[in-house]
């Protein structure tokens, strides 16, 4: 009994140590067949994805193309930055890790007095750990560097024992390349930005010809965003953007900004806009947009381009004008066709219009002079009342139905306008006087346009060119529509141009007439629509006009939302036909080629009598056919002459080598003329006349020195 039972355990555990040793022999040869699996099955596959994520082939982004103001004053740039940043890993030999031992201090010690946001000793314990560690990226420092910081950065110990080639001491320069706006906030909104989702402007609409082509190169990763090129790899250069060449204006850019801000101050509007266009070219020289903006060092900035929006605002009486054209054309309506307006008030169809005046009976002239509603409802019933449509299709002919297909897009959306088959027995009245249709300020202004420019519209245009170098790769003067036919015949045109004189010489904008070159335009008051609901004593406000009258150059669009203050402010005649005049008169007064070709003109710098005894050279030919002086040779030197009841003299002027010359009280052109000219670099900040220079008068001149000149 013992021996059976002894003899069933030892059967047992054979069997149990046979089952053992079946699962441990079945592991072992589960665990050789994952090791073969790996080692060449895998193995290359896993090798490749690893080193996939420390060398990769990536783009090579591209410089982005410049943006150019008329004259070619940067508007738009890119410039290079660097970030700071070491690899460790080039320490190899017992040398260079002698000299790290050696200069690390005095490096901490420069990046501290560089940088100024850390101490040497926490400089340097960063410095030592990335050393000991061998880390092949640290980054030293997140702020951005210009070029001239870089090679500040490069003279520091160590850096600079090899300033060709920073690598070989471990540098590393992460670049990128930052976009600069030289003028600030200067047309911001119309020049624009590329910020995340939020993406306005130029800078979006030529995205793609700013952009260039990228290259494409191996790169090696540093860090968790930090990639570096790989020596000795090739890589494909990437081909830089285009160069825009715009049609702005700085200094009319600078003069509008300066003049709206003036009004908002006064005024407190919502927001403001204005638009310069040249007459004859269809070329955009300012849009500004402003609105209040408390962290704006100006108090002002631009949040939205209401210049080429359709807003929820009507235009107002504005509108009367092209209402007026249709008029015209369709009956041939003389200026003395007479209208009985009846009052103050005149109810059609359950509905009312009012006038700000007990008007009487007026002319069609008078109409647009004074601005009747009433009048202009009653001659449309006249003219339009058996067939309102013909008025659509006049609109559609005047280019203010469709977009206008400008090339900041996808802005200047088609104007919100009912569509006859939808129109009540009044529509077509209501929006003779700029109510019940929506428009953006540069259709309207394009069709004021067209009448300063002999009944030709013309497409506003923004960008003239794109180039790569000195070529002209895309010539967008090519593209731009104008009409073959005007819009209206000459003797309409006429018309309409006297009408708009006559606003100005006696009807709402009387108080703009006095001025040397003439203007013509034409105001327009709103009542405000919020939500589809009209609020009573809010208004929208505008004034378009253009100058000089009898040969005009510059086409104005200003127009204000809810200006504040007395009822009587709230009118275009107090809120923006001043600011057109503002406007005029600063453009005017920069404007030689202008101002010489109106008779009885008279440079500036001879009716001031701080500069009573110089005249600029560009001021020659009007000095000598004025007074019939001899002329002097031709040199661009300045000329001082003598004035007295009976002659006037004058003779070549030299100045004073060497010393810097009193600029205080001159206009900008000829400070700039006469520091440049001493070989002084100059900078410029306001408007006006010069009310200070950053190195007085009579000190001695250096080669290249920078002045600051101070303008009211």
């Amino acid at each position: 009994m013992a021996k059976s039972t002894t003899q069933n355990i030892r059967q047992i555990i054979t069997r149990r140590f046979n089952g053992f040793f079946i699962i441990m022999l079945g592991a072992f040869v589960l665990l050789l067949f994952f090791l073969f699996k790996v080692v060449f099955v895998d193995g290359p596959s896993l090798k490749s994805d690893a080193s996939a994520k420390y060398v990769r082939e990536r783009s090579i982004e591209a410089v982005r193309g410049n943006i150019y103001a008329s004259d070619g004053s940067l508007l738009a740039t890119s410039l290079p930055k660097y970030r700071l940043g070491m690899d460790f890993s080039v320490y190899k030999t017992k040398a260079m890790q002698d000299t790290f031992n050696r200069h690390s201090r005095a490096l901490a010690e420069h990046l501290a007095a560089f940088y100024k946001d850390r101490t040497a000793d926490e400089y340097f314990y960063k410095l030592k750990k990335g050393f000991e560690q061998k880390r092949p990226y640290i980054m030293i420092n997140n702020r951005l560097l210009d070029f001239q910081e870089r090679k500040t950065v490069l003279s520091f110990p160590i850096f600079n024992l090899h300033p060709n080639n920073p690598i070989k001491t471990g540098v590393v320069f992460e670049r990128k390349n930052v976009r600069y706006a030289p003028f600030g906030q200067t047309a911001y909104r119309t020049i624009g930005y590329l910020k995340d989702k939020n993406q306005v402007g130029l800078e979006k609409a030529f995205n793609k010809e700013l952009s260039g082509i990228p290259g494409h190169g191996f790169f090696e990763k540093m860090d968790k965003n930090v990639w570096r090129p790989m020596d000795g790899s090739k890589e494909i250069l990437p081909q830089r953007g285009l160069d825009l060449h715009t049609t702005l204006d700085v200094d009319i850019q600078d003069i509008v900004e300066l003049a709206l801000m003036r009004s908002l101050d006064t005024y407190k509007g919502d927001y403001a806009t204005a638009i310069v266009m040249e007459t004859a070219t269809g070329e955009i020289k300012a849009i500004s947009n402003l609105m209040k903006n408390s962290k704006s060092p100006t108090g002002y900035s631009e949040a939205l381009n209401y210049a080429l929006e359709v807003s929820e605002n009507d235009p107002g009486s504005v509108f009367k004008l092209p209402a007026m054209m249709a008029m015209m054309e369709e009956s041939n309506m003389p200026l003395t066709e007479m209208v009985t307006t009846g009052g103050r008030t005149y109810t059609i169809y359950e509905r009312t219009m009012s006038d700000s005046h007990d008007y009487g009976t007026l002319s069609a002239q008078s109409v647009i002079e004074r601005s009747s509603n009433i009048g202009t409802i009653k001659l449309m019933q006249r003219v339009f009342g058996s067939e309102p449509r013909k008025w659509y299709q006049y609109l559609k002919k005047f280019h203010l139905l469709d977009p206008l297909d400008f090339q900041i897009k996808p802005v200047t959306p088609k104007p919100k306008f009912v569509v006859p088959e939808k129109w009540d027995k009044i529509t077509y009245m209501w929006t003779s006087v700029g109510y019940s249709s929506n428009t953006s300020p540069l259709h309207l202004l394009s069709f004021y346009n067209a009448i300063a420019n002999n009944g030709y519209w013309i497409q506003p245009i923004l960008v003239k060119k794109a180039t790569q170098g000195n070529e002209v790769v895309i010539d967008y003067t090519l593209s731009q529509k104008k009409d073959s036919k005007p819009l209206c015949s000459k003797e309409t045109l006429s018309k309409l141009q006297t009408m708009l004189k006559g606003v100005v010489e006696r009807g709402t904008s009387d108080n703009l007439k006095g001025t040397k070159y003439g203007i013509a335009g034409k105001t327009g008051t709103a009542q405000r629509r919020v939500n589809g609901h009209y609020i009573p004593g809010t208004y929208y406000v505008s004034f378009i006009g253009y100058f000089p009258v009898n040969n005009p150059k510059y086409t104005v669009l200003v127009a204000m939302d809810y200006p504040k203050g007395s009822s009587e402010a709230t009118y275009a005649r107090q809120v923006t036909a001043p600011v057109f005049k503002d406007i005029s008169e600063r453009i005017y007064a920069r404007d030689m080629k202008l101002q010489q070709k109106l008779s009885g003109y008279l440079p500036d710098s001879l009716n001031n009598a701080a500069l009573r005894h110089l005249i600029h050279p560009m001021d020659h030919g009007v000095l000598y056919s004025n007074f019939g002086l001899p002329k002097i040779e031709e040199d661009g030197r300045w000329l001082s002459f003598q004035m007295n009841k009976k002659e006037v003299k004058n003779y070549a002027v030299s100045f004073a080598p060497k010393k810097v010359p009193n600029v205080v009280g001159m206009n900008l052109r000829d400070a700039l003329f006469l520091l440049e000219n001493q070989g002084l670099k100059v900078r410029a900040n306001g408007l006006g006349l010069v009310k200070a220079q950053s190195i007085p008068a009579g000190f001695p001149i250096q080669k290249n020195a920078l002045i600051t000149i101070q303008l009211h």
